[in-house]
């Protein structure tokens, strides 16, 4: 499997562009997935400089739906063309998200981004699918470390105004012959419930790697070292975050677990 990172809000690299986004090109066993659009086009400037033919994707796969994950699907649509392509999302992906802070509120979902046309195009998932050769979409994790959901987050609908649950977030899990990696666009109900329903979904499994964004870009020292501490136990062979996991996350990952964690900046992959 080889993963790409055309899209992260750290892009160290000249002649790159970067955004408070992700956006993973994901190759596995002859097919190509598409996981998340960040919030622009830019991710195909990105893929052009990389030289990688977006046109060629098999399955796009949004984790949720946030701006900095969806924003980008007009111009791949336009870049897509007629290529006939599979679209994947949890349910709930298209509600009215916002984001809260004090007195402000701002819109943090997917919005104009998704048209009724290409709302008919998704395929809503909520239990564990197969979308290619040991490649699967998991839903919604369940959550079993008592996480307090983020009241800074909100959905919306009508006269509603409710703490967003992320009940539309999905994951990717690909399970080859020495593990299983599991991919998360921000893992909004927990890095650690994620990687123990993905062990839960695929018994036996060793976890060979962890990938993604982690969101810890906020949290108190002790929660840093509570979810360090747990993804310690499920003893993966190897870490690469990224987008909201922030260098506070990223600096309390190192810390835990050494030399397996890797920072994988926008132009950058990985072959695992």
């Amino acid at each position: 499997m080889k993963i790409t990172s055309l899209m992260d809000d750290y892009c160290p690299r000249a002649g790159f562009c970067g955004e408070h986004g992700l956006s993973f090109l994901i190759e596995v066993k002859g097919s190509k997935i598409l996981f998340d659009t960040a919030q622009t086009g830019r991710f195909l400037e990105n893929a052009e400089r990389l030289k990688i033919d977006l046109t060629m994707i098999d399955v796009v796969v949004l984790s949720h739906g946030h701006y900095d994950h969806t924003g980008g699907l007009p111009f791949l649509l336009e870049k897509l063309g007629d290529k006939p392509v599979l679209f994947f999302a949890g349910p709930g992906f298209d509600a009215v998200k916002e984001a809260v802070s004090g007195d402000v509120r701002r819109k943090n979902g997917i919005g104009s981004a998704l048209t009724p046309s290409l709302r008919k195009k998704f395929l809503l998932v909520d239990v564990v699918k197969k979308i290619a050769d040991g490649t699967y979409i998991l839903p919604r994790a369940d959550i079993s470390d008592g996480k307090e959901p983020n009241p800074v987050f909100r959905i919306r609908s009508g006269d509603k105004d409710e703490i967003d649950l992320f009940e539309d977030e999905v994951s990717l899990v690909v399970v080859e012959e020495d593990g299983m990696s599991v991919i998360t666009g921000c893992a909004h109900r927990g890095i650690g419930n994620i990687v123990q329903s993905a062990r839960k979904a695929f018994p036996g499994n060793r976890v060979k790697a962890i990938i993604g964004g982690f969101h810890l870009v906020n949290e108190t020292a002790e929660v840093l070292e509570s979810v360090c501490a747990r993804i310690k136990q499920f003893n993966p062979l190897s870490i690469y975050c990224c987008h909201c996991t922030g260098l506070r996350g990223y600096t309390a990952l190192t810390n835990t677990m050494p030399g397996i964690v890797t920072w994988l900046d926008c132009g950058s992959n990985v072959e695992l």
